[in-house]
């Protein structure tokens, strides 16, 4: 779907019909999950991740060594198949932002009645609830291929985790999207960076494993924290997740800030 397709017409009205807020955030639903590429490329690699986990990694490595205690790898990796989930879905959101100035809607969108605070709670909103619902999607794959039995606490923990993550990684990558104009640019940008980022942190491996280089990537990178913070939420629940969780909770709010400020900026230079 290109988008174009969700413009309004002189015989009908738009698709995301109706006024303020509600309008936004029908609008930035439907322009995030009619695109079949960039669902597609959201949905692919982690289903290729959780796919060679479950058939041989899991069994090929059977328990790894976190923080000083064994620990099964099926419940070790699980939060970095979340991750990876949650990248592809935030890259999607922030690609959607750049072909959107891109392709011109964003003259069309402000002929429609919208304030900007609108425009901007409705595209934070919409892009972290897919966010949200590709990692919680993951998870639930992921749980049930590993026959993962888990407390209610830890479930509540991990529901929590994600939320944080996908509140602040999908402004992260919007933000990065606020940067970058070129939308081929950025593109090629994302698709390179997300695996990096995945790979150079403790997702799929301990970190104590790392050489000083790696562990010092992994130091800068925001992805180790996210992946530490989802891992803490399923082997200690929330006494070991909550430094996490409050570090994810100040990224989010910087992050949000930060894409409510340029947006904004955008927006008034039309």
């Amino acid at each position: 779907m290109n988008l174009s397709d969700l413009a309004d017409d002189d015989t009908a009205a738009p698709p995301w019909h109706g006024s303020g807020f509600t309008a936004t955030l029908r609008r930035e639903w439907l322009l995030l999950t009619r695109n079949r590429s960039n669902l597609l490329l959201a949905v692919v690699p982690t289903a290729g991740y959780i796919a060679l986990v479950a058939t041989s990694l899991a069994d090929l490595i059977g328990t790894v060594t976190y923080r000083g205690e064994p620990v099964g790898y099926p419940d070790f990796v699980v939060p970095a198949l979340m991750f990876a989930a949650l990248l592809a879905a935030a890259t999607t959101s922030g690609t959607a932002l750049v072909q959107e100035r891109a392709h011109g809607m964003a003259l069309e969108l402000w002929s429609y009645p919208l304030t900007r605070w609108q425009y901007v709670a409705g595209k934070l909103l919409a892009g972290s609830a897919l966010v949200f619902v590709q990692t919680v999607a993951a998870l639930a794959a992921s749980a049930a291929l590993f026959r993962g039995r888990w407390p209610a606490d830890r479930w509540a923990a991990l529901l929590c985790g994600a939320l944080l993550a996908a509140l602040a990684f999908n402004a992260l990558c919007l933000l990065l999207a606020t940067v970058v104009r070129d939308s081929q640019r950025f593109t090629v940008l994302v698709n390179v960076l997300a695996p990096l980022l995945l790979f150079a942190s403790p997702s799929f491996y301990p970190i104590e494993n790392l050489g000083t280089v790696q562990r010092i990537l992994a130091d800068v990178n925001p992805v180790s924290y996210g992946v530490t913070a989802l891992r803490e939420a399923l082997l200690r629940g929330f006494p070991g997740a909550w430094p996490y969780f409050l570090l994810l909770g100040v990224v989010g709010v910087v992050a949000v800030a930060g894409v409510g400020r340029a947006l904004a900026r955008q927006s008034r230079a039309l």
